[in-house]
């Protein structure tokens, strides 16, 4: 799981369908993301929405939780990194 994002909730890289959405991540297209809750990173997977920056710096999520809408945003070229490492393919 990546901790390239600024706030709470780790994205789930664990997951293979998240990590094709997360690879094929053109700015403004909104996607699909998987997400996972840190104090419980076995319970149930959590789903947002997100979004790449039009300049590929800034990769912003919205997450609707039981509080509310969460919004977090990662460092792309972190969570790109992140992407790269899980590679089923080294």
């Amino acid at each position: 799981m990546s901790t390239a994002c600024t706030t709470d909730y780790i994205v789930d890289l664990s997951n293979h369908s998240n990590r094709l959405r997360l690879e094929s991540a053109v700015p403004g297209r909104p996607l699909k993301v998987v997400v996972r809750d840190p104090a419980q990173p076995d319970g149930p997977a959590l789903h947002g929405t997100g979004l790449l920056s039009a300049d590929g710096k800034v990769f912003a999520i919205d997450i609707p939780t039981a509080g509310g809408l969460h919004h977090q945003t990662c460092d792309w070229a972190a969570l790109s990194a992140a992407l790269d490492a899980e590679s089923e393919f080294d």
